[in-house]
């Protein structure tokens, strides 16, 4: 997804939500500037070592509390199914970038990936306005949804929104 990613946002400055270790700063325009934030203290102390960049910043941080600011891009993959109001920080996100890349679970049955998700079932419809592709529990991604089988158990959504 982070591949995906690099070429699919805008230049300029990135936040990403649900950063951990800073993983995903590596595929993405070194040249950016860069915010990570997530909610672990232990994990942003890891990010911080990392030393991904010099144009890198991690902060430990709650989405619901965090001042956010003006962003080229936001990026939250696999952050939104574990906030109760998961859907209201999306609407909130768009209004602070030009492109805002999401990540979710498609259509997941309550427990599927465990306690810690709050939203399920989210579809295209809970995210209008959104453009999509999709991933396979292989990690390819696709304009459209491999069906759910014996062999692919599930499939994520890349979300996305451009505000001009």
């Amino acid at each position: 997804r982070y591949e995906w990613a690099a070429k699919n946002v805008e230049f300029g400055s990135i936040l990403e939500i649900g950063c951990s270790t800073g993983y995903g700063h590596q595929f993405l325009n070194k040249d950016a500037c860069y915010i990570g934030i997530d909610y672990d203290p232990i994990i942003i102390d890891v990010a911080k070592e990392q030393q991904w960049s010099d144009d890198a910043s991690f902060y430990q941080a709650d989405i619901n509390n965090y001042e956010l600011g003006t962003y080229t891009n936001i990026i939250a993959f696999e952050v939104i199914e574990h906030l109760d109001n998961g859907l209201e920080i999306v609407e909130k996100l768009k209004k602070h970038c030009k492109r805002l890349i999401i990540s979710v679970p498609h259509n997941e049955p309550k427990g599927f990936w465990g306690e810690h998700h709050k939203l399920h079932g989210l579809t295209e419809e809970n995210f209008p306005g959104a453009k999509f592709n999709y991933i396979d529990a292989f990690g390819a991604i696709t304009e459209e949804m491999r069906p759910v089988d014996d062999v692919n158990k599930f499939n994520l959504m890349l979300c996305w929104w451009d505000n001009e």
